[in-house]
């Protein structure tokens, strides 16, 4: 069956290629000749072309597009301008080069239609009239390089003569192709017939500058003019290259300002650009697709280039054989299309074979839409499956036949309809038969849309599918706008943006998953080192990895299974390596624990030596301060020394105590403890004859250590007091942390203990023993540092 598909598609594409064959033959023999065949440009109010019939009456004479080398190639006789044919001559792309006449470009100023004041080029931007000019041909080179010469000099190019034109286009000013306008930038030989036409046209001269050219006859062969050449071409209204001119005609031009043409290399090398230039700066058409032939050709090669490259990436990528195939299909399509695109280009004259070449661009876009449906159908086919169904090949019949509906156009006139202008070229609207191809195509392509996504439905990135979806609106987007001829889409090369249209949707089919890719995903499975196995849901094995083995069932095993699209995928991994790191690090735990208490252990008994070490050194620091009163409590109790001096040191060396703990255990004692423990020994005072009022304003805390000197400081006073007899003593605390006592006795005879007045003194403290009209009163205090001032006398 497959092999009468392909003889089918054989016998189909056999008649195809013999009438292509035929087509080119009969193209290329119609585009020879020429031998005895002068071309003149095709200009208009142009004299030259009616004059040389007489100057050359052994050739025909006809009006073509200047096309100089193409037409010399044929053996013609090629009007051509001086920059073209002398480097041609210099060259040996031509042998004789015979000038006829002068062609100054110049400022024709039609005064029955406008009074502008217009000596040179930037004058044209102050006026408000229309200003004509020519783009067609070579003649948009040769009046741009005039002007650039006179806007910017000998090493001119084309940004100041384009700027002007483009200022002129922003305005509206500017026609193109034409004469009808009072202002029209032309050569002087026009400006001349447009007078004889009967216009009252002032030739004006650029004051900035110009440059006159010369025009003549390029040809292979030597030329014999007939007699009276030059009287000929003055009769006919030409300026000779002499100068000489029928002043009626030519008026009082001042040609002083123009000059003739000193380097053509860079001339040349200037206008390469101007289509370019004139399109995209001057017109802004053309903005984001080739512009001119350079571009066409570079940009598809480089085009070329991209579908070879993506060719090879999709078959490299894709799994099935029949995939493979149709992208390859695919790929030799774009690129059979194009280059028949390139080839169309390059042709100037067989206008037959231009136009065949142009029919089978629906030639390879039907064949295009059939192997995108041989990608879809594809897809989900085994590998060994490769040749595309019956179905498929009876589309393909199909094609073909509407193929040959577009190639026999000439016959019917249904898809396309021509109408030829009298110089070979033809304007043409869609017939019904176009609308036929173009549905095939559409429906075609649609169907493999469909298809692909039916095949992929189980997908899990089904809402990736837009962007392939996407591609598609785009194209139809751009399909539209071409039939409709919408600028951005007209203006575009169909072929070109076809294809990567084509290339776009097919990659973000892959992308997305629509189309299934990785040709090595087999031996990539096969030599994959997890012991992995892949069945269908009848349990049969599909897939297996060389390192899978029997299933066992042991505690070094693990069994896993997921589910997949048709099937499930299984594989075991052994454990028993992990399984006896899990049992060593059971060991070590268990050391680890054992570590711990240990740890803890030592830690507890540690700690216990330092609480004992600190209570220790608590205890030696206390009896250091209190080692003093100790030894005189003892001393008092064996001298037997009174019992209320006894209770008092008693007392003191209690709450000193108290003091000294309190000191380790906060950094501020509230004022009404130090008050309380005042309070109580000013009571026991009273047991040794002493009574002491005792009064406190102290509010804020006070620190421990300044608590401790107060205390200190009153029990060394009130046992003086008591070892005097001294009966009444008033004692106050202020609000500025200073204790003032006022024994009844004179307590000038008071000394303060040494070791109690470093202390103070260590603390900035100060004790004073002032007398106060009559009564003696001592004072404890403690300055501040910021004011340093000092209140009394010594202690």
């Amino acid at each position: 069956m497959r092999k009468g598909i392909g003889s089918r598609a054989g016998r189909i594409a056999a008649p195809v290629l013999l009438c292509l064959i035929l087509f080119f033959s009969y193209a290329c023999a119609s585009g020879g000749g020429g031998e005895s065949t002068a071309i003149c440009g095709n200009d208009e109010y142009a004299d030259y072309p009616d004059v040389l019939p007489r100057l050359l009456p052994t050739h025909t004479v006809r009006r073509a597009e200047n096309n100089v080398f193409a037409h010399l190639e044929e053996g013609a006789v090629v009007e051509a301008f001086d920059p073209q044919a002398v480097p041609a001559v210099k060259a040996g792309l031509a042998r004789y080069w015979y000038p006829q006449y002068l062609a100054t470009v110049v400022i024709a100023v039609d005064r029955g239609r406008t009074d502008a004041q217009i000596r040179g080029w930037r004058d044209l931007l102050a006026t408000d009239t229309a200003v004509g000019f020519s783009d067609a041909n070579i003649n948009s080179h040769m009046l741009m390089a005039a002007m650039a010469y006179g806007l910017e000099g000998g090493g001119f190019t084309l940004k100041a003569a384009a700027g002007l034109l483009s200022a002129l286009q922003t305005q509206k000013r500017l026609a193109r192709n034409s004469f009808a306008p009072p202002v029209v930038i032309c050569y002087d030989y026009q400006a001349a017939a447009l007078r004889r036409a009967g216009r009252d046209i002032e030739l004006v001269v650029p004051e900035e500058g110009t440059l006159t050219y010369e025009k003549g006859l390029l040809s292979n062969k030597p030329l014999a003019f007939a007699e009276g050449a030059e009287s000929l071409l003055y009769a006919a209204g030409l300026r000779l290259p002499d100068g000489r001119c029928d002043p009626a005609l030519y008026g009082s031009a001042c040609y002083r300002y123009a000059a003739r043409v000193a380097d053509y290399e860079h001339l040349n090398a200037a206008c390469q650009d101007v289509v370019r230039v004139l399109r995209r700066t001057v017109y802004r058409i053309r903005l984001y697709t080739s512009v001119d032939g350079r571009e066409h050709q570079l940009l598809a090669l480089l085009y070329m280039i991209l579908v070879v490259v993506w060719t090879a990436a999709v078959i490299r990528r894709a799994m099935q054989k029949g995939a493979r195939r149709a992208a390859l299909a695919t790929g030799n399509i774009l690129l059979g299309w194009m280059a028949v695109r390139l080839i169309k280009y390059q042709l100037i004259f067989a206008v037959g074979l231009d136009r065949y070449l142009w029919y089978g661009f629906y030639l390879f876009q039907l064949a295009l839409s059939l192997a995108l449906l041989w990608l879809a159908w594809a897809i989900d086919q085994p590998e060994d499956k490769v040749m595309p169904p019956k179905w498929l090949g009876l589309l393909g019949a199909g094609g073909g036949a509407l193929a040959a509906l577009v190639f026999t156009n000439d016959l019917h006139n249904q898809v396309f309809r021509l109408e030829y202008a009298p110089n070979g070229s033809f304007e043409y609207t869609y017939g019904p038969g176009y609308y036929v191809v173009a549905a095939a195509c559409i429906g075609m392509v649609l169907a493999a849309i469909v298809m692909m996504l039916l095949k992929s439905g189980r997908n899990p990135r089904r809402n990736r599918f837009v962007f392939p979806l996407a591609m598609c609106a785009l194209s139809s987007a751009y399909g539209a706008g071409y039939l409709l001829r919408v600028p951005l889409a007209w203006e575009s090369d169909v072929t070109m943006v076809t294809g990567l249209f084509t290339l776009l949707f097919v990659e973000t089919a892959i992308r997305t998953g629509m189309i299934p890719v990785n040709s090595k995903y087999t031996p990539l499975f096969t030599h994959s080192p997890l012991a992995m196995q892949i069945i269908d849901n009848n349990g049969n094995v599909v897939l297996s990895s060389s390192s899978s083995a029997p299933l066992r069932r042991d505690g070094d095993t693990l069994l896993f299974t997921a589910p997949i699209a048709g099937g499930h995928a299984m594989w075991q991994e052994d454990i028993a390596a992990l399984n006896r790191l899990h049992r060593e690090i059971e060991e070590y735990a268990r050391k680890l624990a054992v570590a711990n208490t240990m740890l803890a252990e030592e830690a507890r008994i540690k700690r216990a030596m330092e609480e004992e070490n600190a209570k220790t050194q608590l205890m030696a620091q206390l009896e250091s301060e209190l080692a003093a009163h100790a030894a005189r409590l003892s001393a008092m109790i064996e001298s037997q020394e009174s019992a209320a001096r006894i209770a008092l040191l008693l007392c003191y060396i209690k709450r000193r105590c108290n003091l000294f703990f309190r000191g380790r255990e906060t950094q501020l004692l509230p004022a009404d403890e130090l008050t309380v423990y005042i309070d109580e020994l000013a009571e026991l005072a009273g047991y040794a004859d002493i009574k002491i009022i005792a009064t406190s304003q102290l509010e804020t805390p006070v620190a421990p250590r300044r608590a401790a000197l107060f205390y200190d400081f009153f029990h060394s006073v009130v046992d003086w007091a008591a070892g005097c007899a001294c009966p009444h003593m008033l004692a106050h605390i202020g609000p500025d942390q200073a204790m003032r006592l006022l024994p009844s006795e004179d307590a000038r005879a008071f000394q303060l203990e040494e070791n109690l007045a470093v202390a103070i003194a260590i603390a900035g403290g100060m004790v004073t023993v002032k007398d106060l009209d009559g009564a003696v009163g001592i004072s404890l205090f403690f300055p501040s540092r910021i004011c340093g001032s000092i209140e009394g006398g010594g202690s």
